[in-house]
């Protein structure tokens, strides 16, 4: 439903009117008549609200259209003065409606629209949005339709550009549209048609569908179709131009609605200066072979007038006309498939493939290279870490502060299987910050699978070999309670939170878990250094400071969000400024800037110590969010994650009580005068299965550690020629949780 109060204030005219005397003037009281809102929208159970107005006369009110007072009842028919006109509204089984309330004086009419949703919804359906036709057949021509709406309220217009009118007899009912051709006697050019069905709604709105009919030359050659191995063999890195006479065939399998479709390219990462060009993702459509085996990217057409056509119906089956167009392979494995120059207006056919079409569905681990720009159903997953949005960024790097530097940001999901990836969010995306927690529970989600560098987390942009691009909210279908999930929590740390008076803790200065039990310890010294949070859940950019309050997207499991200024300090310290931040002392995450033991050759480490006594399970993994937060680099690189189910000690004498379980790199946090393409503006979320055999156990112990002394360097603009530099170089923590499948 799209209609909008509409506020009107009351408007006066004063009449200055010349008498016999130039130097006097008589003035007449104005004629006012107005009133504050003048559109309603009124649900199919029906109800009662009031028009507030305002007039200095009396007058008359009544409804436009008598047959309305079947269903509208006023309260009054007069006035003598400002009022309020109450009205009642009865319930509505049917199709939409709408009634107009006339307000009239002797000098001034005004009205009110009354529009009530139906219990029913009005049907105007064409399956196929255009279609081929060929010479010779004699045979009728049919589309199928749905409408539900009686036929003689519908209008039937055959639009043809000139010469014979070749499109005849066209019949509709409720079930098909049909018609006959004649032949085309051209043998150089096809020819084109539109039928257009139109009808006036219960809204007085006009409702058009518009079925496009092209007929093929009088030879009944219309092209050379391109199959998807024929695009794929001749796809180069610089780009293979299609001959003029070039079709390519498919299942449209995206939709740019949610403006998460494609990536989009940052220019220039230095402050003020760089520009993120998001026609990218507003010209990106994927097609899908019509085995669902291959996918392409599609990137319409620019003019030299920076317009573009990209208006391709999701799920239709259609055949482009693609002469001209570049295909082009990537550069290195896995091979993604790109088509660019295409344009929704060269569309020959196009038809309803909802039915037809092969939906895929797996795991992630089932993936292959030839699902690369396909729609899949990752099944049975969820969002690896319980807190904050899509996009926990700093919005000062963003578009939103009018900053581009920034265009996209990774979140990690993970599956019942024990895969993960990386999901891609854009800035652009319009549900990726709205004040909403993201679903805690398991199930679903629907996108296309891409490979798309990512530089903030990895000098080489590499992050997986797949990553997936959701299209639209509902088709990420998770639960949004914890409680209907497949996974069950062991330990998780989500903000600091301390023992209290009566607490005995295993390691020094610990912090305690948030959910489950555990505790958290760094081995130099007290968890006592905190960062700023971009965990704000509200939408974010300099319009919207000091506006929202809605929290840290973490639901708490009594009930609500939470709010850390309630306890740690006051509303004030969160977005104040419109990056979606929180400050540091509301201890949202937590940092420490020693890490290495110069002594002894080592780094320091974060250690997390837990029970896993009555677990059962076959899967136990980790998750944890962390980055390299100094303005002045320095801070670890290189890192590795061990366990032991023997010591928490973590010094060289117990190393061989430390198990490996796997290596990861951090990122550094951007600086703002001197960004690099390597550093993130948010953290990064890992996943790292365990083994099960730290199950059933009272004592499990993890500890995060830098596997060697190297970090980046500000002044020379190093990745990880440089060394730690404790008292200077912070690593911050957002995030911590060992799970298990229930």
């Amino acid at each position: 439903m799209r209609k909008t109060i509409i506020s009107v204030f009351a408007f006066f005219a004063i009449l200055l009117c010349p008498s016999c005397d130039k130097n006097y003037h008589e003035v007449f009281a104005p004629d006012e008549l107005g009133m504050a809102e003048h559109e309603f929208l009124v649900e199919e159970t029906g109800g009662d609200f009031d028009v507030d107005f305002l007039s200095n006369k009396k007058g008359s009110i009544s409804l436009m259209d008598g047959n309305d007072y079947s269903w509208v009842q006023l309260g009054t028919g007069s006035f003598e003065s400002d009022g309020t006109l109450s009205v009642s509204v009865k319930p509505n089984d049917g199709f939409k409606r709408r009634a107009d309330i006339l307000f009239s004086t002797d000098t001034r009419k005004d009205t009110v629209s009354i529009f009530q949703k139906g219990a029913v919804e009005e049907k105007l359906y064409v399956a196929a949005s255009s279609m081929m036709v060929y010479n010779g057949t004699g045979e009728p021509c049919s589309v199928a339709t749905d409408i539900n709406i009686p036929l003689d309220e519908v209008t039937t217009e055959v639009r043809i550009s000139g010469g014979e009118e070749w499109i005849k007899d066209c019949r509709l009912t409720s079930s098909s549209l049909t018609f006959s051709t004649t032949d085309n006697p051209d043998r150089s050019y096809m020819r084109r048609a539109y039928i257009a069905l139109s009808y006036v709604d219960g809204w007085k709105e006009k409702q058009t569908e518009i079925l496009t009919v092209i007929q093929a030359r009088a030879d009944n050659n219309i092209g050379n179709v391109f199959t998807a191995e024929d695009l794929r063999s001749v796809a180069t890195v610089a780009g293979y131009a299609l001959p003029d006479d070039a079709l390519i065939e498919g299942y449209i399998v995206s939709t740019t609605e949610g403006g998460n479709a494609g990536d989009a390219q940052v220019s220039d990462y230095q402050q003020g200066t760089g520009v993120i060009d998001y026609t990218l993702t507003e010209r990106t459509s994927y097609l899908e072979s019509a085995d669902g085996r291959y996918g392409f990217r599609l990137i319409a057409a620019i003019s030299s007038t920076g317009e573009f056509q990209n208006d391709f119906k999701r799920y239709s089956l259609i055949c482009l006309k693609a002469g001209g167009a570049l295909v082009k392979r990537s550069e290195s494995e896995p091979y993604c498939y790109t088509v660019e120059g295409v344009s929704s207006d060269n569309i020959l056919t196009s038809a309803d493939g909802i039915s037809s079409m092969p939906w895929k569905e797996k795991h992630i681990s089932e993936l292959t290279d030839d699902d690369i720009n396909t729609l899949v159903k990752i099944k049975d997953c969820e969002i690896a870490m319980r807190k904050g949005p899509f996009t926990p960024v700093n919005e000062g790097y963003t578009s939103a502060c009018g900053y581009n530097r920034l265009a996209k940001y990774p979140i990690l999901i993970r599956d019942i299987e024990g895969g993960s990836m990386y999901m891609f969010t854009n800035m652009t995306c319009t549900y990726r910050r709205n004040g909403e927690t993201l679903p805690y529970g398991s199930g679903d989600i629907t996108g296309i699978v891409v490979h798309e560098p990512y530089y903030s987390f990895e000098k080489n942009g590499n992050i997986g070999r797949y990553q997936l691009r959701h299209l639209i909210r509902s088709e990420i279908e998770l639960n949004q309670d914890f409680a209907d999930n497949f996974s069950g929590i062991i330990t998780e740390f989500r903000y600091a939170k301390f023992p209290g008076e009566f607490d005995e803790t295993v390691l020094p200065d610990a912090i305690l878990a948030t959910k489950g039990n555990g505790e958290m310890c760094h081995t130099y010294g007290a968890v006592s250094n905190f960062s700023p949070t971009y965990f704000y859940i509200g939408k974010s950019g300099s319009k919207y400071k000091n506006k929202y309050a809605e929290g840290a997207g973490i639901e708490l499991d009594g009930g609500g969000i939470y709010q850390p200024w309630v306890d740690n300090g006051t509303e004030s310290a969160q977005n104040t400024d419109g990056k979606g931040w929180f400050k540091d002392n509301l201890k949202m995450s937590w940092s420490n800037k020693y890490w290495w033991d110069s002594g002894n050759g080592r780094g320091y480490c974060w250690l997390v110590n837990f029970s896993t006594e009555g677990i059962v399970s076959d899967r136990v993994s980790m998750q944890f969010a962390m980055y390299n937060n100094s303005q002045q680099a320095r801070s670890p690189r290189y890192w590795k994650a061990q366990y032991s189910l023997t010591t928490t000690d973590t010094s060289v004498d117990y190393d061989s009580e430390w198990t490996d379980i796997g290596e990861f790199t951090v990122p550094d946090v951007a600086i703002w005068a001197s960004q690099n393409d390597w550093q993130t503006l948010a953290p990064r979320v890992y996943d790292f299965p365990l083994p099960v055999e730290i199950l059933g156990k009272e004592s499990v112990s993890i500890r995060l550690m830098p596997r060697n002394n190297k970090a980046a360097e500000k002044s020379v603009d190093s990745y990880d020629s440089s060394t730690i530099a404790n008292n200077s170089g912070y690593n911050t923590m957002d995030y911590f949780a060992v799970r298990y499948n229930k």
